[in-house]
């Protein structure tokens, strides 16, 4: 179960990473203005960027799960806060996930009648969006660092998994924590895979 969840957490990241690079495109991700006028013009992007953000949550919450089981015993208070920060950056993918839905489903209204509004929920996205990374960081950070103590994962993928988790706490480094989790998530679900 946990190799399957690693490998559609992989896909997803890639699968996201691809649309926000090929389809929505990195100006649009980065001037409200443009993301406005392809959610009026051109939605589909934006919506499968949101559907692959409830895959990951799905994904996620597997791996949140199987990590814990295979961790606890090792660091079992800091695989309690792990889960914790695991479990809210879900949650948080998940409101980010149905506030920008519901965003592009009224596109059109809002930027018609209420600039003001459109703008106001472009900005709650983005800091959920933020909360979602720097949370599913901390998560890296602890339950690698676990793993790397406890020997129960593979070295290279324990600091690799702390790479993200660090990288994460960084903002703007968000496209390249996106490479490199869907990279950790393809090595985990490997390595998963094998010790069946």
């Amino acid at each position: 179960m946990g190799s399957v969840a690693a490998f559609a957490n992989a896909f997803a990241a890639g699968a996201s990473l691809f649309v926000a690079v090929a389809l929505i495109g990195l100006g649009a991700l980065s001037d409200p203005q443009q993301l406005a006028a392809l959610a009026i013009s051109n939605p589909m992007p934006l919506i499968v960027q949101d559907l692959l953000k409830f895959v990951s949550a799905a994904a996620a919450s597997v791996l949140i799960v199987v990590l814990w089981k295979r961790l606890r015993d090792a660091a079992p208070t800091m695989l309690r806060v792990a889960t914790g920060f695991g479990f809210l950056a879900v949650g948080l993918l998940l409101a980010n996930a149905v506030l920008s839905l519901f965003a592009i489903s009224q596109a059109a209204n809002f930027s018609a009648n209420d600039a003001a509004t459109a703008n106001s929920l472009n900005g709650i996205i983005g800091l959920v969006g933020l909360a979602v990374i720097v949370t599913n960081g901390v998560w890296y950070l602890l339950v690698n660092w676990a793993a790397l103590k406890s020997g129960r994962l593979p070295r290279g993928l324990c600091w690799l998994g702390v790479v993200v988790g660090a990288a994460s706490l960084v903002p703007f480094l968000a496209l390249g924590v996106l490479v490199l989790g869907a990279a950790w998530a393809l090595w985990l679900g490997i390595f998963l895979w094998r010790a069946k």
